[in-house]
């Protein structure tokens, strides 16, 4: 099996899936030329010509609005924003059309449209350009909100959400683009709402989503040198949201991390601990820890992103402080 990078691995899967489909096209500001959103489009347009990678003017509400006419007219849009604090300027189309015409149209009509935009830190963007809204678009239903953490997961789950016919809200973080992984070369899908155990253990359960998937692995490693086995999950989405892989995995460790890209007051941690503290509280063995970013804007500096951003040392103070609960409420009993 080849290795892709990240950025690779979603082109891949935009353009099979535009070899396979007719209906499914591509657009946004840029995507004609190979520099353009991250260089994700590269050389698509000469493949398919600018009647399916199309250039468009830079009006948000407006762009949205095409795209779910299109949708609702039996084709299969991919709209990409350079960065999701531009979706902002789609909320009405985006909330108030796509996400509910389903439901309005008694499931007759349907919106299969996947919104693609870029998250993260890095390269000095500051408050405008860094933020992340995955659980604020999954708190409306009638969308899907997906947040894969690799290439073979961006592959598979790029693949299932444009032939989803539901409004997918598909989130990128820059910080993975260059990563590589082995991905098949056929195409291949992985459903929405699944996540996945990325590594065993039975002390402590560590939940994550993007990049902090791979800050929960590399504190499971240092974790482990001190006798700590942590079980890292990969949700991969956050609506649909995978409870029940969390709750297996809670049952078995007794404790539970939380690790998010966004901002913890009213986010996915929020949800993600009130349902576990809701259904499954008699398996805790200790207060739910959450990582999440503070309620502040985010900095422009380096020195002040490395203070904000959470990172391995984070999670690794967070299950330690678990564990030392833990221990002395053992030593209380005894």
């Amino acid at each position: 099996m080849r290795k892709l990078n990240y950025l690779d691995a979603i082109r891949e899967a935009m353009q099979q899936c535009m070899q396979q489909d007719d209906s499914v096209f591509v657009y946004g500001e840029g995507i004609d030329i190979a520099s353009g959103p991250f260089g994700v489009p590269l050389n698509l347009a000469h493949e398919f010509g600018n009647d399916r990678i199309i250039d468009v003017p830079l009006s948000e509400a407006a762009n949205t609005g095409m795209g779910i006419g299109a949708a609702m007219n039996g084709m299969r849009p991919i709209m990409v924003h350079f960065r999701i604090d531009f979706t902002l300027l789609t909320f009405d189309q985006i909330i108030n059309q796509a996400s509910k015409l389903s439901y309005s149209f008694g499931g007759n009509l349907k919106c299969p449209m996947v919104i693609k935009a870029t998250v993260g830190r890095g390269w000095g963007q500051g408050p405008n350009h860094s933020q992340a809204f995955h659980s604020v678009f999954a708190h409306f239903p009638g969308l899907k909100v997906v947040l894969p953490s690799n290439p073979y997961d961006a592959k598979g789950l790029m693949i299932e959400s444009i032939q989803d016919n539901n409004p997918v809200i598909f989130i990128e973080h820059k910080s993975l683009f260059n990563q590589e992984s082995e991905v098949p070369k056929e195409m291949y899908r992985i459903p929405l709402g699944k996540g996945k155990i990325v590594r065993e253990g039975k002390d402590v359960s560590i939940v994550a989503y993007s990049i902090m998937v791979h800050e929960a692995l590399k504190a499971a490693d240092e974790l482990a040198k001190i006798g700590i086995e942590a079980e890292v999950i990969d949700l991969r989405t956050s609506y649909p949201l995978d409870i029940d892989i969390i709750a297996e995995s809670v049952q078995k460790t007794g404790n539970l991390v939380i690790a998010d890209v966004d901002w913890l007051f009213c986010g996915i941690t929020s949800e993600i601990s009130a349902t576990i503290a809701e259904k499954y509280f008699r398996y805790l063995k200790a207060p739910i820890k959450r990582i999440g970013l503070p309620h502040a804007p985010h900095p422009v500096s380096y020195s002040l992103e490395n203070l904000f951003y959470p990172n391995p040392e984070t999670i690794i103070k967070a299950v330690n402080e678990l564990i030392g609960i833990n221990k002395r409420e053992s030593a209380n009993i005894g």
